[in-house]
């Protein structure tokens, strides 16, 4: 029955990741603007702009271009892009790897932030801790990331120069390029991460089998690692997949709010330059990624959970 559902998830991914393939590849179609243009500028002429839809296939039908983008992404294959020929996965490759670092540290450092004080309120709630923490969280969550990035720049960068202004440094292996931008990420991410933990974390010291725990005598730590952790863990895995997806989001804004190279400076370029394959990479790539984490939050979710696995 486990495989069961395990390959029944897998085709319902697989199923929606060539829907989403579909509608980027010709949302990207419509949009108002000749990729010929783009490339080779208003100083073109009309017979190069034709020779150069000729050589990209322009000229085909939708539907056939369509299929060879395909059929070229099954291979590995994104195609080139329409402003400097090179192809797509090169551009992807360094870029992604740096969204994933910042992406991964600010998770990281949102939960480490963001669950000690989330234990501390569930522990006594309506107290003092539990309404300053509440306030602090509900109030960074209403703020947009880009305000408390230029925030941030404008204390850390601007006022006191203890960090880099702007994080294109990392190229050359400058880790304090990482720190505004993470910090971004972290604090508007712990800020969800807590909400959600703490609803959580106060239901479960509820439960039956925490009072029996108390009950026996047992001290609060070991109740709250031994009983309440683990038992709310279910909870914290699509905590953390729900975070992860929020920031492949988030990161696009604050990594061009700090000049941080990584995908989401690469959309926006790709998009003021009308750099279609560019786009539709980058647009693949994303939602790649938020089907994966979700396959494998719900993966984690089954094995925690062993009712779910009849």
């Amino acid at each position: 029955m486990l495989w069961k559902q395990f390959l029944y998830k897998v085709a319902s991914a697989v199923a929606t990741l060539l829907t989403v393939s579909v509608l980027i590849f010709f949302a990207v179609e419509v949009l108002p603007q000749d990729p010929a243009l783009a490339a080779l500028g208003h100083e073109s002429t009309p017979e190069e702009r034709q020779l150069f839809r000729e050589r990209m296939h322009l000229n085909d039908p939708p539907v056939q271009r369509y299929v060879r983008w395909l059929s070229g992404l099954l291979k590995g294959d994104f195609g080139r892009s329409v402003i400097s020929g090179r192809p797509v996965v090169l551009s992807l490759g360094g870029r992604l790897a740096r969204t994933a670092v910042l992406t991964v540290a600010a998770i990281s450092v949102s939960l480490v932030g963001a669950l000690p004080f989330a234990i501390a309120a569930a522990r006594r709630p309506g107290r003092s801790v539990d309404l300053l923490t509440s306030a602090t969280a509900l109030g960074v969550s209403a703020v947009p990331e880009y305000v408390i990035g230029i925030c941030l720049l404008l204390v850390l960068a601007v006022a006191i120069h203890l960090l880099p202004v702007v994080s294109t440094g990392i190229n050359e292996g400058q880790w304090e390029g990482y720190v505004l931008p993470v910090m971004t990420l972290a604090l508007v991410s712990g800020s969800y991460v807590y909400r959600l933990a703490r609803v959580s974390l106060i239901e479960t010291l509820h439960a039956t089998y925490v009072r029996s725990a108390v009950l026996h005598g047992f001290s609060p730590l070991r109740i709250m690692w031994r009983h309440v952790l683990p038992n709310a863990g279910i909870v914290l895995v699509n905590v953390v997949a729900l975070n992860a997806i929020y920031l492949i989001g988030g990161v696009i804004v604050v990594e061009n709010v700090f000049a941080y190279p990584g995908l989401g400076t690469l959309l926006v370029e790709a998009i003021s330059t009308k750099d279609l394959p560019v786009i539709e990479g980058v647009a693949m790539i994303t939602s790649a990624f938020i089907i994966i984490i979700n396959l494998l939050a719900d993966g984690l979710v089954v094995v925690l959970n062993p009712r779910l696995r009849t």
